[in-house]
C-alpha cells in the first residue's frame, strides 16, 4: 500500500513579535482541501511551523519523515527565514514541491529562480483553490502546471518566471477553518496561559484602493468579497471560547460595509459574556467616517480597542495624489478626528515619511496639520517600504519619481527598543525609499530628524502644554512654534545642538551602513542593555538635564514672544508635570502656581487649533498637588467603568543608573503618550482665603 503523501505549511511570525499567533493559513488550506480536494485522505498534514526560531529547530519535528509538499506563507518579516526553511527541506527531500504564496515573493524579478532555486512555484492572490489544484496534480506525479491559473513558474533557462494566467479565487466563504481544525488548536492553546495567544479574524477580502506603497489593493484584487455572516459569527464565538488575548482583524477596511457594525457588536458581545478577546486591532475604513466613528465608540465602550488608529499617511493632498491616494480626502479624516475628540477617544495617527511628492516643508506642514486638527497623542512614523508587488515597485513608477532605495533591517514595531546583537538568518531587510524627485537623501535625513523631535517634544508632552497655550490663547500656529524650537533653538543652543546632531547622524549612518539600525544607545547609562528609538533617546537626554533644558528653552521663548505675559509660568508648569526618577510615588509632589493651569489644560485638551481659549484664572498662592502612584493609559472597561493599564512608578532600590534604567523601561519605552510621560493625578489646592465662600 503506497504511503500517504505529506504536506507541511510554514507561516512563522515576526521575530519582533513576543506573543504566539495561531497558524491561520495552515487551517485555511487544510480545510479547503478536506472539503473540496480530490481525496481528503490522500495527504497527511504535518503540524505547521508558526513560531519564529532558527530553521533547524523549526524543521526538526518533521525531519524524521519525507515531506512531499511544502507551502510557505511569505511576508516581509519572515522571507529570509522561509527561504532558509525551504532550502533545508529541499536538501533533505529533493523531490519535495515547494510552493510560496503571500505578498513577498517578487515573481517579477528576472533572476528569481537563480536566487531561490529551492522554490518551485509561486501562488498569486488567494491560495485555496490554486493550492488544491496543485495538490491534486502532485498526488498523481503530474508536474505540468500551465493549466492552473494564478501561478508563476520557471520559464525554461535562466531565472525568469512566467505567469500561467489569472487565478481562480474563492467567492464564497461559508465555513470556519478554525472550527474544522479545533482538535489541533485546542492542543496548541493548552501550551499557553489563557489570554496569551493571538489570532486572526477575516470578515472579507479585497481592497478598493490602489495606494502605491501597498500591495493590498493591487495584488489581492480590488473587489471586496464578503464572508458568510454565519461563518464570521462562528469564528468570533470560537475565538472567545479559546480565550484569545488579542484579535487582529485582517480586513483591509473594517467599516467599509454596513454589516461591520453588527460584527463589532458580536465581538463586544463575547467580551461582555466571556471576557475575550482582551484586545483587538483593525484597519479602519478610509471613506466611511460615520461607520468608523460608530465602530470606534463600540470598541472603546468595552475597552478592547481604547485608542483609534488613523492611517492618514500624510495630510497634504498633493502628496496623497502622488501616491495614488487622492480618492481618500483628508476631510474624511478630519470628520473622524472631530468625532473621536467629542467622544474622548484618543487618536493615534500612522504616517509614512518619504512618500514621492513629499518634501521637508510638506512633512513639517503635515505635523502642523495634525496638531491643528486636535490630534496630539501619538504620531506613529513609518519608513516608506518598497514592497515587491506594490505599484511603487513598478519600473515606470520608479522612473517617474527617480526613486533611490536602501535595504535595511527595520522593526515591525516603530518604537521597539533594540538589544544590540549579531543579526541572524531570522532578520529581514526591507527596501526603503530614501530619495525622489522631490527630496534628496539629506532632505530625508532632516525629515526624519524633525519627525523624531516632534514625537519627543509634542507626543511625549515635553513642550506640548506650552505649544497648546501659545496656539489657543495667543494664536501662534503649532507649526510656527515647532519650526522655531526645532530648527532654531535645538540647532543653535549649546545644550541642545549636540542632541540634534546625534539624531541626524543616526539617520545618516542608517543611509550609509548596511547593518545600521535607527536606534541610539544612552551612553550615560552603559549598563542599559537596549538602544532606543531616536525620539525616545531625545526624551531621555532632555529629562536627564531637565532644569538646564527648561532654563535654556525659557530664555529662547521669552525672547521670541516677549508680549506673552504668562509664558514663564506655563513653562514652569510644563516642567513640573514631567515624570522623572526623582519623583517619589509614596510622597507625591507639590508646587506653587499663580494661575489655574490644571483647569486651563483640562479645557484645552480636546480643542482644535481654531478654538481659542482665554488666559487661565489667577489663583495667587495656590498649590498644585500630584499623587500619581502608577503610570499607564486610561481605558474604558465593561459597563463604562474606568481602569488603568498601569505600571507602578517605582524605580527600585538600586543606584542612580539602575533608577534611570527602571524609569526608561516604565515611562519611556512604550508609546509616546502624555499619559505615560506626564502626571495625571493633579489637583489644585487654593489658599484658604480664596477657597472659603464670601
Amino acid at each position: 500500500m503506497p504511503r500517504r503523501r505529506t504536506v507541511l505549511i510554514s507561516e512563522p511570525q515576526s521575530i519582533d513579535y513576543p506573543f504566539p499567533y495561531l497558524p491561520y493559513m495552515w487551517a485555511v488550506l487544510k480545510s479547503s482541501w478536506e472539503r473540496h480536494g480530490e481525496d481528503r485522505d490522500a495527504y497527511t498534514w504535518l503540524e505547521p511551523i508558526y513560531a519564529n526560531d532558527f530553521p533547524e529547530p523549526l524543521v526538526a519535528p518533521s525531519s524524521g519523515q519525507p515531506i512531499d509538499v511544502l507551502g510557505l506563507s511569505c511576508y516581509t518579516w519572515n522571507w529570509n527565514l522561509q527561504c532558509a526553511i525551504a532550502e533545508r527541506v529541499k536538501a533533505r527531500n529533493p523531490h519535495c514541491l515547494v510552493v510560496a504564496g503571500g505578498p513577498e515573493p517578487d515573481y517579477k524579478d528576472p533572476d528569481f529562480s537563480r536566487k531561490y532555486p529551492f522554490i518551485d512555484l509561486i501562488v498569486e492572490k488567494d491560495g485555496e483553490i490554486t493550492f488544491n489544484k496543485i495538490l491534486a496534480k502532485a498526488l498523481h506525479g503530474d508536474r505540468h502546471w500551465d493549466d492552473i491559473g494564478g501561478l508563476w513558474i520557471p520559464d525554461g533557462e535562466g531565472g525568469r518566471l512566467r505567469s500561467t494566467g489569472p487565478a481562480e479565487i474563492p467567492a464564497v466563504f461559508d465555513y470556519s477553518p478554525y472550527l474544522d481544525q479545533t482538535a489541533y488548536y485546542e492542543r496548541l492553546i493548552t501550551q499557553w496561559k489563557p489570554g496569551v495567544v493571538h489570532a486572526t479574524l477575516e470578515t472579507n477580502r479585497g481592497c478598493p484602493y490602489a495606494c502605491s506603497f501597498c500591495d493590498w489593493g493591487s495584488n489581492i484584487m480590488s473587489k471586496v468579497r464578503r464572508f458568510d455572516m454565519s461563518r464570521v459569527k462562528t469564528d468570533i464565538e470560537w475565538l472567545a471560547r479559546m480565550q484569545i488575548g488579542m484579535l487582529m482583524c485582517a480586513d483591509a477596511n473594517f467599516g467599509i460595509l454596513e454589516r461591520d457594525l453588527e460584527i463589532a457588536d458580536w465581538v463586544n458581545g463575547t467580551v461582555r459574556t466571556a471576557g475575550y478577546p482582551r484586545q483587538m486591532t483593525y484597519h479602519a475604513a478610509k471613506n466611511n467616517p460615520d461607520r468608523v466613528i460608530a465602530i470606534a465608540g463600540k470598541f472603546v465602550e468595552t475597552g478592547i480597542c481604547a485608542i483609534h488608529i488613523l492611517a492618514v499617511q500624510h495630510t497634504r493632498d498633493e502628496v496623497l495624489a502622488a501616491t495614488d491616494r487622492a480618492n481618500i480626502p483628508t476631510a474624511k479624516y478630519v470628520e473622524v478626528v472631530q468625532a473621536m475628540l467629542a467622544q474622548r477617544v484618543p487618536v493615534m495617527v500612522q504616517l509614512i515619511l518619504g512618500i514621492p511628492g513629499d518634501s521637508r516643508e510638506l512633512s513639517k506642514a503635515c505635523f502642523g496639520d495634525l496638531m491643528e486638527w486636535g490630534v496630539h497623542e501619538d504620531y506613529d512614523v513609518y519608513f516608506y517600504s518598497l514592497l515587491p508587488n506594490a505599484p511603487a515597485a513598478d519600473p515606470a513608477f520608479r522612473q517617474r519619481w527617480q526613486i533611490g532605495t536602501i535595504d535595511r533591517y527595520i522593526f515591525t514595531g516603530t518604537a521597539q527598543p533594540w538589544k544590540p546583537a549579531e543579526l541572524d538568518i531570522r532578520s529581514n531587510r526591507s527596501r526603503l525609499l530614501v530619495e525622489s524627485t522631490t527630496f534628496s537623501r539629506e532632505d530625508w535625513v532632516q525629515m526624519f530628524a524633525y519627525a523624531m523631535m516632534i514625537k519627543a517634544l509634542h507626543n511625549a508632552s515635553l513642550t506640548r502644554l506650552i505649544a497648546a497655550y501659545l496656539r489657543l490663547t495667543h494664536g501662534v500656529p503649532y507649526q510656527t512654534f515647532y519650526e522655531g524650537v526645532v530648527d532654531d533653538f535645538f540647532r543653535r543652543d549649546p545644550l541642545t545642538r549636540p542632541w540634534f546632531e546625534r539624531l541626524a547622524d543616526c539617520y545618516r549612518a542608517f543611509l550609509e551602513s548596511d547593518d545600521a539600525r535607527d536606534r541610539i544607545p544612552v551612553d550615560e547609562l552603559p549598563r542599559l542593555p537596549i538602544t532606543l528609538e531616536p525620539s525616545r533617546w531625545v526624551s531621555v537626554q532632555i529629562c536627564r538635564q531637565l532644569t538646564a533644558f527648561f532654563d535654556a528653552l525659557a530664555r529662547y521663548l521669552v525672547a521670541r514672544f516677549p508680549q506673552v505675559r504668562l509664558l514663564e509660568s506655563v513653562i514652569d508648569y510644563q516642567r513640573e508635570m514631567i515624570i522623572v526618577p526623582s519623583y517619589d510615588r509614596d510622597r507625591g509632589k507639590s508646587f506653587r502656581t499663580e494661575y489655574d493651569w490644571p483647569r486651563y489644560f483640562s479645557e484645552a485638551e480636546r480643542r482644535t487649533g481654531a478654538e481659542s481659549l482665554a488666559e487661565p484664572a489667577p489663583v495667587a498662592g495656590a498649590i498644585v498637588e500630584i499623587t500619581d502612584r502608577e503610570c499607564g493609559e486610561l481605558r474604558y472597561h465593561l459597563r463604562r467603568e474606568m481602569r488603568y493599564l498601569v505600571r507602578p512608578l517605582d524605580w527600585g532600590a538600586g543606584d542612580d543608573q539602575d533608577r534611570w534604567a527602571a524609569w526608561i523601561e516604565q515611562v519611556v519605552v512604550q508609546r509616546n503618550s502624555a499619559a505615560k510621560r506626564n502626571f495625571q493625578q493633579v489637583q489644585l489646592r487654593l489658599p484658604a482665603a480664596v477657597a472659603a465662600p464670601a
